[in-house]
């Protein structure tokens, strides 16, 4: 799937996510605290993805996110930014020794990520920073 930039840009302004276009082919949505998250078309289809600068987690089309019981909710881009302004998909960060080793996206009511918890470990999840209008 590839995602329209300019529209990704427009809406990111109009909601309050910091927003930069990094090239032709790549928006990056800084959603605070080190955590810059990168819309990105490549050449073929794909490859088009949605992931946090340097970060493992990423996904291409759109996103679900599932509870432990099977229920579930899709978003698609648009709604997935819309998601981070009202808070209800949220951004999780897992730290080690007081160093973040993966960012990625939760969704407030449909998740199930805090069972996966290591010692040693800290998980933070927080609502993305949004500038006020």
């Amino acid at each position: 799937m590839r995602y329209d930039l300019d529209l990704v840009n427009q809406l990111c302004r109009e909601i309050g996510l910091v927003v930069r276009l990094d090239n032709d082919h790549r928006i990056e949505v800084d959603l605070g605290r080190d955590a810059v998250l990168c819309v990105q078309n490549a050449e073929r289809e794909e490859d088009c993805l949605i992931g946090f600068l340097g970060m493992p987690w990423h996904a291409h089309d759109n996103l679900m996110f599932a509870d432990a019981r099977g229920n579930y909710i899709e978003l698609d881009y648009l709604d997935l930014l819309t998601g981070l302004k009202e808070g209800r998909i949220l951004v999780c960060e897992r730290e080690v020794k007081g160093r973040t080793v993966d960012i990625w996206l939760v969704h407030s009511e449909y998740n199930d990520e805090l069972k996966y918890l290591e010692e040693g470990e800290r998980i933070i999840v927080r609502r993305a920073t949004v500038r006020l209008a």
